[in-house]
């Protein structure tokens, strides 16, 4: 090829040599826009790559706490891990909290190395056997010599291997706080030089050839050298589980654990496996990625030995890396965010190689617990599994989303003006829901909350331009719903799983990608002031979209929002203005449902599935045991025998229900209007159920109970039909065990995985309702 081409500035990494290279490759039809945009200091990465055009990022999550036992104290801590693989920081995650409710785990630094290893090719055998005996006599003129050139690399010992014409030596190092490829290589090649001229000088005889690496050192290759006498850091981890936190945490038993690994031992060693363990290699990777070490070394680093005995306790384990290629200086680990996550566990800079060595072998131990418990216990294929449909979906992106397509689903109401285009403003707004936040793992489509700044041209007059804030809301389907709810609980409990897609047709979930809609129709014209301003809609069936527009709040024009948390802000005035809201929207079905409602908002009966309740009443009642209120665990299995009995004698009439009526989803206007949202989960049940809800979330602890029974009264106050307060009172005490029964239990067993601060606040405070009702 004559006119090779020269992409340039290939030695420099500047500024404008990168924009060089961006433009070069625009010239050819390549496009690297988003790979340009890019953080990183060129002095930094200088010389870490050639030719540089951007940079990737690779998600990070948080792992931990994990308690480490780290010699005479005890300390939580906590990793970043980076990642593209669902369920992987979840995993880890369980894993820390079983070791750390177990008591911890210790770990053990036991010897840190590198090696080099380059050969000499002689004319002939006997040459070499020559060579190998001078070399044995030389290790400390050697020694003297590599060591010149680093201040950290120190030479421990040099074995020679001969194997014919050529003679490996293995030279090994420990290398401080580095990993140590490059000094020792560096070191290495001074001392083959002297090597190599001592020789001759001593005996006469030259090398035919040398070079610094004859493929002995397995650098960044996996070996059973390297396993059986160490290359990098070797270090152990250890714990011990109790058969209760197994049980609790884990989902399985100290049986299943055994069972399993005994007899997957075995074909592991009829395979030839190097090494014995489950999915070292998905930590090493991870927590790699994150704190700047070489990613070439992830598959030698993660040959680990994972071993597991049956205790009087439950399970001891224990995870053996013996070669473990990390360092905390050198390499990426001076970048800023590789820097910043070592930091996280206190191990950035000098000195700390050993702690995180010990860090790393805990973390990849949990993931070793908690994906084995996954898989004996039945949880990991359903963990992973995409529950997804072969059939091609030409779902919504963000880039159907033009002026032609918004204006089809603005449906005239902006009649006056043309929609000329459509922004994607970048801004803080009302977050995803639970709901959207669980099926987002389900498909690629829009799914959730989109900003839009439209800007409009007035069609009479002037013309002149506007701009309108809109928020989009694109609705997953009730079976992607379903899905979402699948995945989390298959990280919970198998059977939970199985039994909310057995039950889905009775839970609120049912028709929820319709339901929003239909309320938001509806409410636009007979309680606007009480909703964000509705915009449009659009449905279409085929393609899967159903999306409404709505008003983008101001938080600057917010009294409360999100306040879901914070009982405390939510004054007399406010819960009155909220039950109020509520009743009035309430009263527009108590007598008449609308015709298109029939098919999607039902009525909501829980006791058609009481073996998913049962379940859930199961988990919390063993997640909860140790806490000073575990006794109301108990009453849950009672509750899901008493609804449809108490449900038959109630005297009360049924009416279009929120169902999801809450501070998350009620926010207050500066003006003291309430403004409600996220209707998705509407069913018909009697009224008192929003009310029930919404009080057990805006009071605080330990409420006084006059408080409570002024604002019970005062809802009854509001209804038209005056129904005999006895009456009344008992559908609340049916509203808070539905509550109870469906809802909290659902916040107190995601909380597992979740962190629902509000979860156990509500679950007391519907308690101590249902007491001073009762």
């Amino acid at each position: 090829m004559e006119d090779y081409p020269i992409v340039p500035g290939r030695g420099l990494n500047t500024r404008d040599a990168t924009e060089m290279r961006h433009r070069y490759l625009e010239q050819i039809g390549i496009s690297v826009k988003a790979l340009a945009e890019t953080k990183l200091d060129y002095e930094l990465i200088r010389n870490k790559i050639e030719s540089f055009i951007g940079s990737v990022e690779i998600p990070v999550g948080i792992v931990g706490p994990l308690l480490f036992r780290n010699g005479d104290k005890e300390e939580l801590v906590y990793t970043a891990a980076a990642a593209l693989e669902g369920a992987l920081i979840a995993s880890m995650n369980r894993g820390a909290k079983a070791i750390s409710l177990s008591g911890g785990f210790s770990a053990a630094f036991i010897h840190q190395k590198m090696i080099r290893s380059p050969l000499f090719i002689f004319s002939n055998l006997q040459e070499s056997i020559v060579f190998k005996n001078w070399v044995e006599t030389q290790f400390e003129q050697i020694k003297h010599k590599v060591e010149h050139y680093s201040n950290h690399a120190k030479l421990q010992s040099i074995a020679t291997f001969v194997t014919g014409k050529g003679v490996h030596l293995k030279f090994t190092y420990t290398t401080g706080d580095a990993s140590g490829q490059n000094m020792t290589t560096t070191c290495t090649w001074h001392g083959l030089l002297w090597i190599s001229k001592a020789f001759e000088e001593a005996t006469g005889i030259a090398p035919e050839h040398f070079v610094i690496e004859g493929n002995g050192a397995s650098d960044k290759k996996v070996s059973s050298f390297s396993m059986m006498h160490g290359r990098g850091v070797h270090v152990v981890a250890e714990c011990e589980l109790d058969e209760d936190v197994i049980a609790k945490v884990l989902r399985t038993t100290s049986t299943d654990f055994i069972r399993n690994y005994s007899q997957s031992r075995v074909l592991s060693q009829l395979d030839g496996m190097v090494g014995y363990n489950i999915n070292v290699a998905n930590a090493v990777a991870a927590i790699f990625a994150a704190t700047g070490q070489d990613l070439a070394c992830i598959h030698e680093s993660a040959t680990g030995i994972l071993n597991i005995e049956k205790t009087e306790r439950g399970l001891y384990c224990s995870l053996n890396l013996p070669t473990l290629v990390i360092g905390t200086i050198g390499g990426g680990t001076h970048l800023s965010k590789q820097q910043e996550a070592l930091k996280i566990m206190q191990c950035d800079g000098a000195g700390k190689l050993k702690r995180f060595a010990e860090l790393l072998a805990g973390f990849a131990l949990a993931l070793e617990i908690s994906t084995f418990a996954a898989i004996v216990g039945g949880h990991f294929a359903k963990a992973h599994e995409k529950l997804g449909r072969n059939k091609p979906v030409n779902w919504l992106t963000k880039s159907d989303l033009t002026a032609a397509f918004v204006s089809k689903c603005l449906n005239g109401t902006l009649e006056n003006h043309e929609l000329v285009t459509v922004g994607f403003p970048e801004e803080k707004l009302i977050e995803n829901g639970i709901i959207i936040s669980l099926t987002s793992r389900i498909n690629r489509k829009i799914t959730g909350f989109v900003p839009l700044e439209l800007e409009l041209k007035n069609k009479t007059g002037a013309h002149e331009i506007t701009h309108k804030r809109m928020l989009l809301k694109s609705k997953p389907l009730d079976t992607e719903v379903i899905k979402g709810l699948h995945l989390m609980a298959a990280s919970i409990d198998p059977q939970l799983a199985d039994l909310l897609s057995e039950y889905q047709q009775v839970t609120e979930y049912t028709g929820c990608h319709r339901k929003e809609i239909l309320l938001y129709d509806q409410l636009r014209k007979t309680a606007p002031q009480y909703i964000p301003a509705f915009y449009g809609t659009m449905t279409d069936e085929i393609r899967e979209v159903y999306l409404l527009l709505i008003e983008r709040l101001d938080y600057g024009q917010l009294q409360l929002i999100n306040s879901e948390n914070e009982p405390e802000k939510w004054t007399e005035n406010h819960i009155q203005n909220a039950i109020r809201a509520i009743s009035e929207i309430h009263a527009q079905f108590t007598n008449a449902l609308p015709e298109a409602f029939a098919a999607d908002v039902k009525p909501f009966e829980p006791w058609n599935a009481k073996p998913l309740y049962h379940k859930f009443a199961q988990i919390i009642d063993k997640e909860y045991e140790d806490y000073e209120w575990h006794a109301l665990t108990k009453r849950m299995y009672t509750l899901i025998e008493e609804l449809e009995q108490d449900h038959a004698q109630l005297r009360v009439p049924k009416t279009v229900v929120h169902n999801d009526f809450n501070p998350r989803n009620v926010c207050v206007r500066s003006t003291g209007e309430i403004c409600i949202y996220d209707w998705e989960l509407a069913v018909q049940d009697v009224p008192h159920r929003d009310v029930a809800e919404f009080l057990c979330f805006a009071l605080p602890d330990d409420f006084d109970k006059t408080v409570c029974e002024n604002y019970l009264r005062y809802h009854h106050s509001l209804q038209q039909n005056k129904i005999a307060w006895n009456d009344w009172k008992a559908a609340y005490v049916y509203a808070l065990k539905t509550f109870l029964v469906t809802r909290v239990s659902f916040y107190l067993t995601g909380r597992i995985l979740m962190d629902y601060k509000f979860a156990v606040r509500i679950f007391r405070n519907a308690f101590r309702m249902m007491e001073i009702l009762e």
